[in-house]
């Protein structure tokens, strides 16, 4: 008994000082073999790597992903995502689940994105964030909500920017508890049709250093995707591997924390 309130405190505080630093709800195994430097990529994952990213979907997508963050059964991590086009834009629904029977973080997004030019999109997430605590902990939820920017200059480089809770809004059960305002702004460029490199930082305006994410992709044959990044404060090594088999998608990736240790990472996307 004393062990699970143990890991329930331990769940908490890790929950909160992680959302301190930036928003925290990446998913995708493209991203995650590239160090989660998703800001630009324009991919079915984009529901929570930048919204204004859906607006190069040109068809419905629909994707599934998990990892098992520091190999512990009680940090598993998994994100639902959807995407189609609708109304001359692009809708996507995204749902996370953090944690286990006696902590559990819940995230609940509806947003729209729209190409407003021809080389600039902007999208907008409405979120739900749920956390349920055991004991006397007691319950967290809120409402709030993201902005995406995405600009495209040339055919072969792209701009991306993102804003968590732009408002500064706080918990329904705790107005001194504010949730983290985040941004992130990034870029990335194709050198060829198969290498692509991205750059990415991230910031909390309560003071925590920036993040800085860079990540590769060499594709071979339109098929075969190899990935590698590295992330820093606090450094994070990522590696790898994609498979596109026309309307199916698989990714594989794994993530090496400086202090936590190894996170495997998966995520299957079908196309309609």
């Amino acid at each position: 008994m004393m062990k699970n309130y143990i890991l329930t405190l331990f769940f908490i505080v890790f929950a909160i000082q992680l959302s301190a630093q930036t928003e925290s709800s990446f998913a995708g195994g493209r991203a995650a073999g590239m160090a989660n430097a998703g800001v630009t990529l324009s991919d079915s994952w984009a529901v929570f790597n930048n919204p204004a990213a859906m607006s190069g979907i040109d068809r419905p997508v629909a994707g599934i992903f998990y990892e098992n963050r520091w190999l512990l059964k009680e940090t598993g991590y998994g994100a639902l995502a959807f995407t189609s086009p609708l109304l001359g834009g692009n809708i996507g629904i995204g749902i996370t689940n953090f944690g286990y029977s006696l902590f559990q973080s819940n995230k609940f997004s509806l947003g729209f994105s729209q190409q407003l030019f021809q080389n600039f999109s902007m999208g907008v997430m409405i979120d739900y964030f749920s956390m349920r605590q055991s004991g006397n902990y007691g319950n967290l939820n809120a409402i709030n909500f993201e902005i995406g920017l995405l600009s495209r200059p040339t055919e072969n480089f792209a701009i991306g920017v993102h804003v968590f809770n732009p408002l500064n809004f706080s918990y329904f059960e705790d107005a001194d508890l504010k949730m983290p305002v985040a941004f992130k702004l990034g870029f990335s460029y194709l050198f060829s049709k198969s290498l692509l490199i991205a750059v990415e930082t991230a910031k909390s305006i309560n003071g925590y250093v920036p993040i800085l994410r860079t990540g590769v992709e060499y594709t071979v044959n339109k098929q075969f995707s190899f990935r590698t990044g590295v992330a820093v404060a606090p450094v994070e090594y990522t590696f790898g591997l994609g498979y596109d088999v026309g309307d199916i998608q698989f990714d594989l990736a794994y993530a090496y924390h400086e202090v936590l240790g190894s996170t495997p990472k998966i995520s299957i996307v079908y196309a309609f």
